[in-house]
């Protein structure tokens, strides 16, 4: 029950929140006009109890598209079509420039634009920063507030017309995902053999996994590829060709597990959440230890702990790309390709 006893439910507040256009509550409204069929409907299947907080990633790369979800408490059973799929009831914002934000309701699409890398614009090879020193930081902001209005149906809810927040890094990936490998991080080649990240060869065969059912990263979609516990079980042992190799410098990294793997933050990792029994892929800051990452004898491993290593001096690290497949294993767990390894000045 999204209501409470007692509680005074407005039925013309009720059509103007689901109408989209009617700036009134004096106009005349019927439950069955709201509801939007001839069941039997109850003032509090409109109703919620509280606004939540926002829910998506803290850390959004260049030139991608992320979603954030406004959550609710008590909410009743017509909520979600009849009010939260309203615009002009939520009014979302950016604490400064670098992205766009699209208002879909209580669901906000936010595309983060391209970050340059040029310096001073000559194009030398001294001409670039690197990948990571122009990162974004913002705030993405939502407030429900029905049809715009102080006084609306639901504004007995806790945090009604109150900005729910989460802060946001678009990270600036240097012509494609950072994602790189500390040096001397240990890689297992094809063969059985290991060699330092930053001693491997174009050409060379590394250790891979065949994953049925990734699809491969020229897809925009393959982030949102999952693998409950079950499909992992066909995920079989293979290897992979080195196509590229890039030498980047990074002023942090992320340490897991006491050494298991030194890996940038932009890096995707194959990743079960805590509680939860699907995997897939994530960055290493939306992580949290309780969670699982997948070892190469695809056993899970769970992740004891998260170290963020910072210097000012900076940590020289590798990108290699790799295919046919476009995942690896780093020192100890399987991760993806860095995307593209253009060098936007070439």
């Amino acid at each position: 029950m999204a209501t409470t006893a007692a509680q005074v439910l407005s039925l013309g507040k009720l059509g103007r929140a689901v109408s989209g256009s009617r700036s009134n509550y004096t106009t005349r409204t019927s439950l069955s006009e709201a509801g939007g069929s001839p069941t039997t409907t109850k003032m509090s299947d409109f109703s919620i109890t509280s606004v939540d907080s926002l829910t998506g990633y803290n850390y959004v790369w260049e030139s991608t598209t992320e979603t954030y979800v406004l959550g609710f408490t008590g909410k009743g059973s017509k909520f979600n079509d009849k009010i939260g799929k309203g615009t002009s009831n939520f009014e979302w914002s950016l604490s400064t420039s670098g992205a766009t934000l699209t208002n879909q309701g209580a669901t906000g699409s936010f595309a983060a634009a391209a970050i340059s890398n040029a310096n001073t614009g000559t194009g030398d090879d001294s001409d670039w920063f690197p990948a990571g020193t122009n990162n974004i930081s913002m705030n993405v902001s939502v407030k429900f507030k029905e049809d715009g209005q102080t006084d609306g149906y639901n504004d007995h809810a806790t945090n009604y017309n109150t900005s729910r927040t989460k802060a946001v890094t678009i990270v600036d990936s240097y012509g494609g995902s950072p994602s790189c490998l500390l040096e001397g991080t240990k890689i297992e080649m094809a063969d059985g053999s290991y060699k330092k990240v930053e001693e491997l060869n174009i050409g060379e065969w590394i250790k891979s996994m065949e994953m049925p059912g990734q699809l491969d990263e020229d897809n925009d979609d393959w982030r949102s590829c999952r693998f409950p516990d079950e499909k992992t079980e066909s995920f079989t042992i293979h290897s992979a060709s080195i196509q590229d190799i890039n030498f980047d410098f990074v002023q942090s990294y992320w340490n897991i597990n006491n050494g298991e793997e030194r890996i940038t933050g932009e890096h995707e990792m194959l990743y079960k959440p805590v509680g939860e029994n699907t995997w897939m892929w994530n960055l290493v800051p939306n992580m949290l230890t309780g969670g699982h990452l997948m070892d190469k004898n695809g056993n899970e491993v769970l992740i004891t702990s998260l170290e963020k290593v910072q210097s000012e001096d900076g940590f020289e690290v590798v990108q290699i790309d790799v295919e046919p497949l476009d995942v690896y294993f780093g020192k100890t767990f399987l991760v993806h390709n860095k995307g593209s390894n253009d060098n936007p000045f070439d």
